[in-house]
């Protein structure tokens, strides 16, 4: 019996360290954000490129395509202004201190979290006061808050705007004929604003189409089930050395971990968009 009560508390005990080990490592700031870059001072003849949005961008909740991007063009700088559950407000009465470093291309991919917290109230009300949001999302306030912050961005850099990645993997599933709704006034708003376009989206339910394996489940938007899933894929990545594409594998997955955050495989889809676009643009 005590033998049985130590290896319970030892159990406890390592759980705990894992669960303040894999939160410091999610509570970190991308590495190469604007601040960086202003205390630097390095202002030298070098291409700076904004990449802004949420935890897709921010990239450790899964792969991080800005890295790959650094890699691809050690020559110019990559400031990752992904932040974890930004929506479209967030990035707005952040992007003062981003425009300061006067980028030269702004690669803008943010949505998804609007389209999470609108896509029915009790998401709506966990995203209001988890993060502090004057309301909760919706759809018409992600038109007005995206419409505001690429007028405010106006000429002083140019901008690729991406649409949003799939949320689950069921292309005719409900939650994705909402975040289609976004992706369709994307397009409107690139096509208005003459601004450049990549396709995300297009690109990614086209590589979900090869999937070479059954799709297991998909996105469910109660509390419980999307944080379960999340952290089996964290603990089992920065614990148990798992690559995202295994996790998303082990889950009928093909190019999402979680159901929300990319693996590997969704990862290099948009550093490969990007990467043409950076390839082929004059900026």
């Amino acid at each position: 019996m005590i033998i049985i009560s130590i290896i319970l508390i030892i159990s406890a005990a390592l759980f705990v360290l894992a669960f303040f080990y894999i939160s410091r490592i999610i509570a970190t700031l991308p590495k190469g954000r604007t601040e960086e870059f202003l205390e630097s001072q390095d202002f030298t003849n070098k291409k700076i490129i904004a990449c802004i949005g949420d935890s897709l961008t921010h990239g450790n909740y899964g792969q991080n395509w800005v890295d790959y991007l650094r890699e691809e063009f050690p020559n110019d700088i990559f400031l990752n202004e992904g932040i974890n559950g930004n929506t479209a407000w967030q990035v707005l009465n952040r992007i003062d201190p981003i425009l300061k470093c006067n980028p030269d291309l702004i690669i803008l991919m943010i949505g998804t979290n609007d389209a999470l917290g609108s896509f029915d109230m009790k998401s709506g009300l966990r995203y209001k006061n988890n993060y502090n949001l004057p309301e909760v999302p919706s759809f018409e306030k992600y038109r007005e808050h995206l419409l505001e912050l690429i007028n405010k961005i106006g000429l002083s850099s140019k901008i690729a705007l991406c649409t949003l990645p799939p949320i689950g993997e069921k292309k005719d599933s409900l939650i994705n004929q909402h975040v289609k709704k976004f992706n369709d006034y994307i397009e409107v708003v690139a096509d208005e604003k003459n601004l450049n376009l990549l396709p995300v989206s297009d690109s990614l339910w086209l590589d979900i189409n090869s999937r070479t394996y059954p799709l297991k489940s998909d996105y469910n938007p109660k509390e419980i089930v999307i944080i379960r899933s999340i952290c089996s894929g964290l603990f089992h990545h920065y614990l148990f050395k798992m690559s995202w594409n295994d996790i998303a594998k082990s889950k009928g997955q093909w190019i999402l971990f979680d159901q929300i955050h990319l693996n590997e495989r969704g990862a290099k889809i948009v550093f490969h968009l990007v990467k043409k676009f950076l390839s082929k643009s004059q900026f």
